[in-house]
């Protein structure tokens, strides 16, 4: 399921969560832990914009949809290969 996740957001552009539980057919509050996950493992990073400069100086301008809600995320070089080590939950 992370696969299909990471492959929602590399797609670019913004998208709220309950964008991607409708397409993971997963509940949002889900999609958020997965999320949270992936984040804390050094999978996935928020990216945000200033949005001080005019858009054609933006270097999220191709992909940002300022009036739309939603995060744009960078994936990392994503063979979900974390940038932490795993914990064991198995002593």
């Amino acid at each position: 399921m992370f696969d299909k996740l990471v492959a929602l957001l590399k797609r670019g552009g913004t998208v709220t969560t309950d964008q991607l539980a409708r397409e993971l057919g997963m509940s949002p509050e889900v999609v958020n832990g997965m999320i949270d996950h992936m984040t804390r493992q050094g999978w996935l990073r928020a990216m945000s914009a200033s949005c001080e400069s005019t858009c054609n100086a933006c270097v999220f301008a191709r992909d940002c949809t300022r009036e739309a809600p939603g995060q744009m995320w960078q994936t990392s070089s994503l063979h979900l290969t974390p940038t932490k080590p795993l914990k064991s939950s198995v002593d």
